[in-house]
């Protein structure tokens, strides 16, 4: 590739090809960078398409998506494209499971029999709980049918019987967390268990797992005339007749509870079971006793999700709400640290490989979307049915929560520029949200760099740069505030660097733009401003990051500038390789 003209406006491509793809036009008629396919992939897995963008409806971009996986598959990439969704999932980077299910279905659809079988290896570990599992069934049943035709086949073939039926057989080690997780999640996306045991052909000679597997099809009196009547034929494991009997009174204790009216007796089953909300009668959840007694055991997702419940309940008030408040402050303070209770409603703890021995692990965007509906509510105080007044020291904890839950980092000393795009393509809900926008995201993110770096100019901009006043000290409610009404004009990406140079500063180290790259205003390419830059600063290695906030396949980073980085936006991962970047060792 090389340049067409010294300056050229966005609306011209900057590259003429000559080996490879030159530039693309945007959804906006500008002029960017197309992202290699398994970064797209990355992105995709991480941010998802659920509500599409200012410009591409969701249709059109997960079909975009979707072709982008082929070809990863047709390309020999396939492995590499299974392994990247293993790592985002079992690692907690993504937001939502939906979009890192599809890709997965697609790779275990796929006629590549390497690819296939890799991705059924997997299934027990990206598929951790019922509802991903059932998600997953969902997607492969779509993927059979194809888009607009008939079903050339069940979609039921021997891998991916022999992959379900392991699903569940593998608990073998671990029969009660099975019973746990059958009877919590009993069913979703229009199938049950009983659909999956059937169509998979489950069967196993261990008799606890037989016991689970019984009670799903036929019943608890079936499988306990099969099991525990005639426990001395099933086995004579000292061990596993422990077991057993351990999963029965289990399951025996969850029959009860579903069937009780009285929350006195329910809050007994709770304490002795530790059963979930899911397991408690509809109708008993409205004792604000139940919820005290579920809130000891409560997994830290499932206490964030129905924090607006417990306080219209006014579980924090009168006898015992001091103690149930700080209860659930100290939950949310051990967000990123070891603790007894798990973190995530699979209960497995939310430990990934790459998080040693720091257990409790909740994604930021899933506290970012708790803290905006539980302050927000809406102008009325209501949410749904439900109403309530936030309290101000759950909205606080659910604040330093979010920072948290990022990998922490170890400040760079560097001088950074930070730009969010508040343009009018950056005021669409982002992730499938309904309460947050994109440019309320970008400066979400934008907050832990500002936390943890000293040297930062903030700044907004459109196709003009405008002051925004935030401080490294401001509450990210302060933040989502100051954001919420901001967005204005059209996108021109190249103003961070045009800015810098006109405000004389000399000293920046890294620009990171936050933006969905449908820039097309400007009368120079963001890259070009990016060299002016760096000839008016005397430093050939100033590095732009571009944290890109939609799933689509557009770039303002030059890949072939080693000094150019693109990340999804909301990766957890994210600002440790902002950290390493910054500091040249990636």
């Amino acid at each position: 590739m090389q340049p067409t003209g010294d300056l050229v406006p966005q609306s011209r491509p900057l590259y003429q090809a000559i080996h490879g793809p030159g530039q693309v036009m945007n959804n906006a008629g500008g002029y960017v960078f197309t992202m290699d396919d398994m970064d797209r992939c990355r992105r995709f897995l991480i941010m998802g398409t659920e509500g599409g963008t200012y410009y591409a409806k969701e249709t059109d971009l997960k079909r975009g998506n979707v072709q982008c996986i082929d070809r990863l598959i047709s390309d020999g990439r396939g492995i590499e494209a299974v392994e990247a969704i293993r790592d985002i999932s079992i690692n907690r980077r993504n937001v939502r499971q939906n979009s890192l299910l599809y890709a997965y279905a697609i790779c275990c659809r796929s006629n590549n029999k390497e690819v296939k079988k890799r991705a059924y290896s997997y299934l027990s570990e990206i598929c951790r709980i019922p509802t991903h599992l059932f998600m997953f069934i969902k997607f492969c049943e779509e993927e059979s049918r194809g888009e607009g035709e008939p079903a050339t086949g069940t979609g039921w073939g021997r891998a991916h019987k022999r992959a379900v039926a392991k699903w569940y057989t593998n608990f073998i080690n671990n029969p009660e967390k099975l019973a746990r997780l059958v009877t919590k999640y009993k069913n979703r996306e229009g199938w049950t268990h009983k659909d999956l045991l059937r169509l998979a052909h489950v069967s196993t000679k261990d008799p606890v797992v037989g016991f689970i597997l019984r009670y799903i099809v036929k019943g608890y009196a079936k499988a306990q005339e099969m099991y525990i009547c005639n426990t001395a034929r099933q086995t004579d494991e000292i061990a596993r007749l422990a077991m057993l009997e351990g999963v029965n009174n289990l399951i025996q204790g969850v029959d009860q509870a579903s069937a009780t009216t009285d929350p006195n007796q329910l809050c007994e089953l709770i304490e002795k079971y530790q059963l979930n909300w899911e397991h408690c009668p509809s109708q008993l959840l409205r004792s604000p006793e139940v919820w005290r007694q579920l809130l000891k055991k409560m997994p830290i997702e499932a206490m964030v999700r129905n924090l607006g419940r417990m306080t219209e309940l006014k579980l924090f008030e009168g006898e015992g709400g001091q103690e149930s408040l700080d209860l659930v402050l100290d939950k949310l303070r051990s967000i990123n640290t070891e603790a007894e209770v798990p973190m995530e409603e699979e209960g497995d703890g939310g430990e990934g490989p790459s998080r040693g021995r720091r257990v409790n692990f909740l994604h930021p965007f899933k506290i970012l979307l708790a803290l905006e509906a539980y302050r927000k509510v809406d102008e009325s105080g209501k949410k749904g049915k439900l109403t309530w007044t936030p309290n101000q020291q759950i909205v606080d904890a659910l604040d330093s929560a979010f920072y948290q839950a990022f990998s922490q980092v170890t400040p760079t000393g560097k001088n950074y520029y930070l730009g969010v795009d508040v343009s009018g393509s950056m005021g669409v809900p982002v992730l499938g949200s309904s309460v947050i926008t994109c440019q309320m995201a970008a400066a979400a993110m934008m907050m832990t760099t500002v936390r943890t770096e000293k040297n930062c100019e903030i700044r907004a901009f459109s196709d003009r740069m405008v002051p925004l006043e935030i401080k490294c000290d401001d509450k990210m409610q302060t933040v989502l505030d100051k954001m919420r009404d901001m967005t204005f004009g059209s996108t021109d990406c190249s103003v961070p660097m045009k800015d810098a140079i006109e405000n004389k500063w000399k000293d920046i180290d890294v620009f990171m733009v936050f933006t969905d790259c449908e820039t097309w205003i400007g009368n120079v390419h963001p890259c070009q401003a990016l060299v002016e830059y760096r000839k008016y600063s005397g430093k050939r290695d100033v590095k732009l990051i571009v944290c890109g906030m939609t799933a689509t396949e557009f770039t303002i980073a030059d890949k072939d500038d080693k000094y150019m980085l693109d990340i999804a936006g909301f990766d957890s991962s994210a600002p440790e390789l902002i950290e390493r970047f910054s500091r040249g060792e990636v």
